[in-house]
């Protein structure tokens, strides 16, 4: 959440920064008052830094902006920094880059290695290929708590004629439904599907007797062979997503308009064993 004042609507083009930097609330900072609303405060003050320099950035670059890359990132062989040799090398790259990110040569294999497999899977060639638009940013009035809300989509096309969003998701094991399930419930990507798709009921109504608008995730494997898979986002989650995104923006109201961002308090409680350990040893 940042401090530069934004009015509602959609806003593609938009570079990272830029978005980072508008004040209204977000799915990355809402998430964390799962924890206590002293940390969605610490995340709101500090996600504005700069978080392009990891591969799933560069992956979403590839595919989704293939002619931004050469103006965004330098593509350099690894050196040991901790040489002398090493550290001018990493010098003469750094002056070469004038301030794009450097990315090493295997980092950007694995996401042509992605860009080429996602070319090839049928469905997701069809959600790329197709009309839409890429990397959009929008802001919205949520309109129950009145609350300026705003996200960041990769992609928002159609499908077998009906709407659709589309979410890449960068994921460092095979992507069985089992594991990429995991990932849905630890990073609360079911949040984040009905948070983007709330944001587009205000700003992008469907016609009325349309087709509900879907939700996909786009699954790159980061390690070889560097597969796509694609998942449709199931009501039961979506609207699970949807329950904790929306307790989460009353909490978020409740705090800004109070100024207090309370944590776990000063008491003392119990704690013992996981459910899950008590029915090991039971068993």
């Amino acid at each position: 959440m940042g401090s530069v004042k934004v009015e509602p609507g959609i806003y593609p083009g938009v570079d990272f920064d830029t978005y980072a930097s508008w004040d209204a609330a977000n799915h990355s900072m809402l998430v964390h008052f799962a924890n206590t609303p002293a940390h969605a405060q610490y995340a709101a003050l500090h996600q504005e830094e700069k978080v392009s320099t990891n591969l799933g950035h560069l992956v979403h670059q590839v595919i989704l902006e293939p002619r931004r890359l050469k103006e965004n990132y330098l593509v350099a062989p690894k050196v040991d920094r901790r040489t002398k040799i090493g550290k001018a090398e990493w010098a003469k790259h750094e002056a070469e880059a004038a301030g794009r990110i450097i990315v090493s040569t295997e980092d950007m294999a694995t996401a042509r290695a992605l860009l080429f497999n996602a070319q090839n899977h049928a469905v997701l060639r069809e959600m790329l290929g197709g009309p839409g638009i890429n990397e959009m940013s929008m802001v919205w009035p949520d309109p129950e708590f009145g609350v300026l809300c705003k996200g960041r989509l990769d992609r928002v096309t159609e499908y077998m004629k009906q709407g659709y969003v589309v979410d890449l998701k960068t994921h460092g094991f095979p992507a069985t439904r089992h594991s990429f399930e995991k990932s849905i419930h630890q990073y609360g990507y079911h949040q984040q599907a009905a948070w983007y798709l709330r944001g587009l009921e205000v700003l992008m109504p469907l016609p009325e007797g349309a087709p509900q608008r879907r939700f996909a995730w786009a699954v790159c494997e980061t390690k070889e062979p560097n597969l796509v898979r694609v998942f449709d986002a199931d009501d039961e989650a979506l609207q699970m997503g949807l329950d904790e995104t929306l307790a989460h923006l009353a909490q978020y109201k409740a705090c800004r308009d109070s100024g207090v961002w309370p944590g776990w308090g000063d008491g003392m409680e119990i704690a013992g064993l996981p459910p899950w350990a008590m029915k090991r040893f039971e068993g």
